[in-house]
C-alpha cells in the first residue's frame, strides 16, 4: 500500500443529514466521486467529516478582542470589541470569497450585520486593524 487515508474532507461546502434510517453527504468543489461497497463497508473517493468546526483561522495577536454572536445566526450578527483603541475593518464573505459586506469600527464597541438576505450557509467575517493584523471567524447562517 502505497500510501494511506484518512477519513476527512476540505471543500468550499458541505454537509451531513441523518434522519435514523437514511444518511446523505454532500460537498461543493469536489469531482463526481465512486463509492464501492462489500457488504457493511463502503469506500467513497471523498469523505465526510461533519464534526469539524473551525470558529477562528489565523487569528494573529491583537490589543483587542472580538466576541462574535449568535452563531449560527438566523438573522444577524452581533460584534462586541473589548479594547478597541484604533479603527478596524470589518468584512464579511461568501465562502467563494466575495466580498458581502464592508464597514469601519471605531470608538464603537458593537456592531451588528445583517444576514437575513443570505443564504443557509458558512460565511468568513474578517477584522483588519490599521497593522494588517486580521482575525477572521467562521459564520454560519441558518435558515
Amino acid at each position: 500500500m502505497a500510501q494511506s487515508i484518512a477519513p476527512d474532507v476540505i471543500a468550499t461546502s458541505g454537509t451531513s443529514f441523518n434522519d435514523g434510517t437514511s444518511q446523505l453527504d454532500w460537498t461543493l468543489g469536489e469531482p463526481v466521486t465512486a463509492t464501492f461497497s462489500m457488504g457493511s463497508d463502503i469506500l467513497t473517493q471523498g469523505f465526510h467529516q461533519p464534526n469539524l468546526l473551525a470558529t477562528a483561522i489565523n487569528n494573529m495577536e491583537t490589543d483587542y478582542s472580538v466576541l462574535v454572536f449568535p452563531n449560527p445566526s438566523i438573522d444577524y450578527i452581533q460584534l462586541q470589541f473589548q479594547n478597541l483603541k484604533e479603527t478596524v475593518t470589518v468584512e464579511l464573505m461568501s465562502s467563494e470569497g466575495r466580498l458581502l459586506q464592508s464597514k469601519e469600527v471605531d470608538s464603537t464597541n458593537e456592531l451588528q450585520l445583517d444576514m437575513s438576505k443570505y443564504a443557509a450557509g458558512t460565511y468568513l467575517l474578517s477584522v483588519k486593524d490599521s497593522h494588517s493584523k486580521v482575525k477572521t471567524y467562521q459564520v454560519i447562517k441558518l435558515n
